[in-house]
């Protein structure tokens, strides 16, 4: 009975671990799962299930409304960080699922990170009358749990075991990947800094021309405030992911911080391109090199 119990509160502890890295990812808009991810479940939910899954994204990338497909057991399983009505709806009104109706398939969601228990009771739209009943149908963490708690012991410890073992490697690659994501979206930020600055900024074509017309004032105080707020995402998203960047970076981050704070600092009610440093250009080459040398890998 001990055993048991320890076995339910290791699975616990690691599902709540990725259910709050999935979750933070899902605040950052990076919902999809990698297929690193994928690979993972399949693994977890062939041994909690007693199912065959194969991995249909690496037959057919982003596979329309088809993650995982057990043949032999005509079920076809989605997994997802996106806990909606609206997304099993979109599932559900497939052109795709029409022919697997047709063949007596099963629809299975189960639902990763943030959790939103009222989904079961909800009643959902089933164009293609594929077999499918939210109560059933929906796996969430509660029911994970539920099922694991049912397995004889070694199944409980052979499922831990695979967790173990696979959990490293797919944080590791996991984020790698967040790593890039995070780094795409600084970049956005950057470029929309740099048209900024050079549409609107101090040395800017209209800043030359007519330095000291109301109008140019006007429109370098109302676009500079873009440059703040961008300056501030890029910072609070290195400050929340510091753990990610290695310390040559996190030199650069540090020297994009006090041009940011040197930046508002210096913040004037004239144009004087003496009171602005430049563009950051080391640190967008850094953002660059991080995105580059994420490609050669």
């Amino acid at each position: 009975m001990m055993k048991r119990k320890n076995n339910f509160d290791s699975f616990l502890e690691r599902l709540i671990f990725l259910n709050r890295e999935i979750e933070l990812r899902g605040k950052l808009n990076f919902n999809d799962l990698s297929i690193h991810s994928e690979d993972f479940y399949i693994k977890l939910f062939n041994h909690l299930l007693g199912l065959n899954l194969k991995n249909l994204n690496t037959v057919k990338p982003n596979a329309e409304a088809i993650d995982l497909l057990d043949t032999e057991n005509k079920t076809i399983i989605q997994v997802t960080a996106t806990c909606t009505k609206q997304k099993i709806e979109n599932t559900l009104k497939k052109e795709v699922l029409k022919s697997y109706a047709d063949r007596n398939y099963s629809i299975q969601f189960i639902f990763v990170g943030a959790q939103n228990n009222k989904i079961k009771s909800e009643t959902f739209v089933n164009p293609f009358q594929i077999e499918f009943v939210g109560r059933k149908n929906i796996f969430l963490t509660e029911d994970i749990l539920r099922v694991f708690n049912t397995l004889d012991v070694t199944s409980q410890e052979n499922i831990i075991e695979l967790i173990d073992l696979e959990l490293p490697e797919m944080i590791l690659l996991d984020n790698k990947r967040l790593k890039k994501d995070i780094c795409i979206e600084m970049s956005q930020l950057l470029n929309e800094n740099k048209l900024i600055w050079q549409n609107y900024g101090p040395n800017s074509k209209m800043a030359v021309i007519n330095p000291l017309e109301q109008t140019t004032l006007d429109f370098w105080n109302f676009r500079k405030q873009d440059i703040f707020d961008n300056n501030d995402k890029i910072l609070e998203l290195f400050y929340k992911h510091e753990n990610l960047f290695d310390l040559e970076e996190r030199k650069g981050f540090a020297e994009f911080n006090e041009h940011a704070f040197s930046f508002v600092a210096n913040d004037t009610t004239r144009l004087d391109s003496n009171v602005y440093k430049v563009f950051p250009k080391r640190f967008s080459e850094l953002i660059d090199n991080i995105l580059k040398g994420d490609e050669d890998k």
